[in-house]
């Protein structure tokens, strides 16, 4: 992936990897068992994966939110970051916003604004405030 990115001409410095979260497997073992499946995803597997990511983005310079890792940190219960043990809950995009959002906010706060802001746009009469006259 980050080859291909760097074939069309995007930089490492403004690319960001995010690893899988963590998986509750007792939480996901019982969506699955819902669907007459038996658990088809663990953990440590998971972890083997996230782990790869990281590795690689490192070994091609760029940012890693390493979400497998941070939601575990110091043995946090991770479980309130999903919402079914596998995908994440409001709490766990939060989360993720928190770590993401510094990352964007060095790569990208330099950019100029080309659109006004949201709450600068005449509802009535969008275009005028999208495609001004000049």
């Amino acid at each position: 992936m980050i080859q291909y990115l760097m074939s069309v001409s995007i930089k490492q410095d403004k690319i960001v990897l995010i690893t899988p979260p963590p998986i509750h497997e007792p939480s996901w073992e019982k969506q699955c068992f819902t669907k007459g499946f038996k658990l088809n995803r663990l953990n440590s597997v998971t972890g083997s994966y996230a782990k790869a990511c990281a590795q690689v983005g490192h070994e091609y310079g760029v940012d890693v939110v390493d979400l497998w890792t941070l939601m575990q940190d110091g043995g946090s219960d991770y479980t309130l970051y999903l919402s079914d043990g596998l995908h994440l809950s409001d709490e766990g995009n939060q989360f993720l916003e928190s770590k993401l959002w510094p990352l964007l906010e060095k790569k990208l706060g330099a950019l100029p604004f080309i659109l006004p802001y949201w709450n600068d746009v005449d509802n009535n009469n969008p275009e005028s405030s999208l495609f001004p006259k000049e």
